[in-house]
């Protein structure tokens, strides 16, 4: 809902753009248990109240809207509609998540397991089907302890309200990294035009995010921490290790960002880092007194069922997948397996590595300023990001959403050179429906490594970004 140059200079900006979209969120719930007239009871009090917060935040969004022509008088009809186009995007979003409410995904009722394991003390990792660290259980089960001290016993189905404010919270997750996102494109030399028109064909014509918004999955805080941790690294380091942390205790595929906090000597990032998990852990254990969960998570991740994750399911996309499917439909020997995975993950690692020290080498020849900056923080940061998803033994096609920072990047750096190859990388990233059929299922996998490939350390600066 935040325009891309939201810069609030009165406190009804903040009240318009923040605190109208979180009202959306609470008014429905004030609302429903008064059973008033014009709201009847026609589906399952789920659907309902879904379908109520879509109403109010359309409400939201027209407001928004609204706001936006007004503070432009004269505009044509062609330049309005440009400017609404967040907004409409943003609407398209809206209706998906409300549709998908009937249809809660296996992944949620994983997830609905563990918070319920956190709230009766037991073990969220007795079953293989949880993967993540302990800050998202716990986070879900305070939602949970919070909801039944606000609105027990008006609401009965208190877990109900718990998958309500994680898909409301999907919604905000989405509004965000729509923002982001688009301050990124501005960052790297978009004009505004080209912002608003990629940004938002990106946001619109992406599998990985509409998967990620049908299975109820939390790939959107990983985005999110991302494009936070990009956008801060220059002014605000701090800030940019503190998102890496928090991106890494929901999902760990953020930690592989601090690697080149280290290689860069940003130990301002890496300090901030450090900090932030340290003292959320702290708080996450009672300050060291309860290790009970962290335990269970070292335990599981140890004995993580790689083998399940890999077998017949073609779509998941890994190094360790690939010579598995090989030995189904090419007739590679078992026992290749596992060597071919590690000899995969060797060759990347020592890519990235080698990328990595040529960016360092052809940054010490460049003169300082704004671009060299850009180029140095955010190709190895980018690299890293993108790294999880050729190395981890999962990568499903809705973790692929984290690559939005990656095809920005690309399109700023070899657009105008290579637009033919950067345009296939984006196909088979985003525009590609899930595919079950080997190797075609291989392509996002594919469509990574092609726009990594494209924005190589030895491709020469030619960006002129714009300043914020």
């Amino acid at each position: 809902m935040l325009p891309i140059n939201f810069n609030p200079r009165k406190i009804s900006d903040y009240f318009f753009h923040i605190l109208l979209p979180i009202l959306a969120v609470i008014l429905p719930l004030l609302i429903l248990p008064l059973e008033p007239p014009f709201l009847p009871r026609i589906g399952t009090t789920e659907v309902q109240l879904f379908e109520t917060f879509g109403f109010f935040m359309w409400c939201v969004l027209f407001i928004a809207g609204y706001r936006e022509i007004k503070s432009r008088p004269g505009i044509t009809f062609e330049k309005g509609a440009l400017v609404l186009l967040p907004l409409f995007v943003s609407f398209f979003i809206l209706v998906l998540l409300v549709e998908y409410v009937q249809d809660v995904s296996w992944d949620y009722q994983n997830y609905e397991k563990a918070f319920r394991a956190v709230v009766a003390g037991s073990n969220p990792y007795d079953s293989p089907d949880y993967l993540y660290p302990p800050f998202f259980a716990q986070s879900m089960a305070l939602v949970y302890s919070a909801t039944k001290a606000l609105f027990y016993p008006t609401w009965q189905s208190l877990w109900h309200l718990v998958h309500y404010f994680h898909q409301c919270a999907q919604f905000l997750l989405f509004n965000l990294a729509y923002q982001l996102c688009s301050r990124f494109a501005s960052r790297v030399g978009f004009s505004d035009l080209k912002t608003k028109l990629i940004v938002a064909g990106l946001f619109l014509f992406n599998f990985p995010l509409v998967r990620t918004l049908h299975l109820n999955q939390i790939n959107l805080y990983v985005v999110n921490a991302i494009l936070i941790a990009l956008l801060a690294i220059g002014k605000f380091p701090f800030l940019s290790g503190a998102a890496v942390a928090m991106g890494g205790l929901i999902k760990l595929y953020p930690v592989l960002m601090g690697f080149p906090f280290v290689g860069m000597k940003k130990w301002k990032a890496l300090l901030g880092a450090l900090v932030t998990g340290l003292v959320v852990i702290l708080i996450q254990t009672n300050f060291g007194r309860n290790l009970t969960l962290w335990v269970q998570f070292v335990k599981f991740f140890l004995s993580f069922p790689a083998e399940r994750e890999s077998s017949q399911w073609i779509r998941n996309t890994t190094l360790l997948s690939l010579p598995r499917n090989l030995s189904i439909f090419a007739a590679v020997p078992e026992s290749a397996i596992v060597p071919l995975y590690i000899l995969g993950v060797i060759t990347i690692l020592a890519w990235m590595m080698t990328r990595f020290f040529r960016r360092e080498k052809n940054y010490a020849t460049y003169s300082p300023g704004p671009a060299t900056e850009m180029y140095r923080d955010f190709g190895h940061l980018i690299d890293f990001a993108c790294l999880a998803l050729l190395i981890t033994p999962s990568a499903w096609d809705h973790h692929f959403v984290i690559a939005l920072p990656l095809a920005l990047w690309a399109i700023a750096i070899r657009g105008r050179e290579k637009p033919g190859w950067v345009g296939v990388g984006i196909v088979s990233i985003f525009i590609l429906p899930p595919l079950d059929i080997f190797p075609f299922s291989f392509l996002r996998m594919f469509g990574v490594i092609l726009l990594l490939w494209l924005v190589s350390p030895e491709i020469p600066l030619q960006l002129d970004p714009v300043n914020e």
